[in-house]
């Protein structure tokens, strides 16, 4: 599970799925984001995560690592991140919402023989699990094994006050559509999809196992919580060696996984970043902010591909 932390947006969409029970021992609910205190937000806003200005043919472009889920107090950027947002032309986010396919893809069951033999054993722990979440066993089952672990550990994240419903993601899009700016998705859903899912059965048993390992462990939500903390502190060293303290990459299949999902889609999304600067455009990039680390960190290969590219310190009150 931790490998797929920044994975979250889809599960928003499945979340119906599982038929949550409430009891006075689940999890929050999801929020309701009309009840949100929005003026005290707003006059609390800072900005948290990491920044880059990005030049290049006298055009500025942004480059912003985010997270996929987040606490209320920190649902509403600050004054930097408003004024790139607001400065740029076109918003670019990993997926789009509101693109019909993300549902349908990520709902959608899978080889359901291979299923059957990666979670072998594992069923009545998972199902165990689910009941820990106030989630119906049967509506856990019905996903991929994978999502399956990422829809109980978003849902147990709300333990921890962690909602996806505002992750900054979530938060830039609404905002993006309310400035009336263009928006383009630097991935299809099935791209994202084909990352997520091992090309192995062998491969996938163990991410599985060591998922579920977690969630029973409570290991998975501590390294969710450090994790959140880097971020908030824009602290980009922590943040670049997540593969040393995480935990999550102790085995051959989790170190490709994590390849297959952080490094490996990078050099495509740079690609287009790249293309729609070189068009006219000024672009905000919003990105998990893992994907701002590793051999193939996005602002590495936007600096290759000619940019210009400056870390944005955050400062009490200033803008970029």
């Amino acid at each position: 599970m931790p490998l797929l932390r920044f994975l979250v947006l889809p599960f928003l969409l499945l979340a119906a799925s599982a038929g949550a029970q409430p009891a006075p021992a689940c999890p929050p609910p999801p929020l309701d984001l009309q009840q949100l205190p929005a003026e005290e937000l707003r006059a609390a806003a800072r900005d948290r995560g990491v920044l880059w200005r990005l030049d290049k043919d006298g055009r500025t472009s942004w480059l912003y690592g985010t997270v996929h889920v987040s606490r209320v107090d920190w649902a509403v950027p600050g004054a930097f991140i408003q004024h790139a947002l607001e400065a740029s032309d076109v918003v670019a986010l990993e997926l789009d919402p509101a693109d019909p396919e993300l549902g349908r893809l990520f709902a959608a069951g899978g080889d359901a023989e291979r299923q059957q033999r990666v979670l072998e054993g594992l069923q009545p722990r998972i199902a165990t699990l689910a009941q820990r979440a106030c989630l119906r066993p049967e509506g856990v089952a019905a996903l991929r094994p994978l999502f399956q672990l990422m829809m109980l550990g978003m849902t147990e994240a709300r333990r921890e006050g962690l909602h996806a419903e505002i992750g900054v993601d979530a938060v830039l899009y609404g905002m993006a559509r309310s400035l009336g700016k263009e928006f383009v998705a630097l991935e299809s859903p099935a791209a994202q999809l084909a990352a997520v899912v091992p090309d192995t059965e062998d491969d996938e048993r163990v991410l599985v196992e060591r998922g579920v390992q977690d969630l029973e462990s409570g290991a998975s939500r501590d390294q969710l919580a450090e994790l959140l903390r880097a971020w908030a502190a824009g602290d980009a060293a922590r943040l670049a060696s997540y593969p040393q303290w995480c935990g999550c990459l102790d085995t051959p299949a989790e170190q490709r996984h994590y390849r297959r999902l952080n490094d490996l889609r990078n050099p495509a999304m740079a690609d287009k970043v790249a293309a729609l600067h070189t068009a006219g455009q000024r672009v905000f990039v919003a990105v998990g902010a893992l994907h701002m680390t590793g051999p193939h960190a996005m602002q590495e290969l936007l600096r290759e591909r000619g940019f210009a590219v400056e870390r944005i310190t955050f400062t009490s009150g200033g803008t970029p």
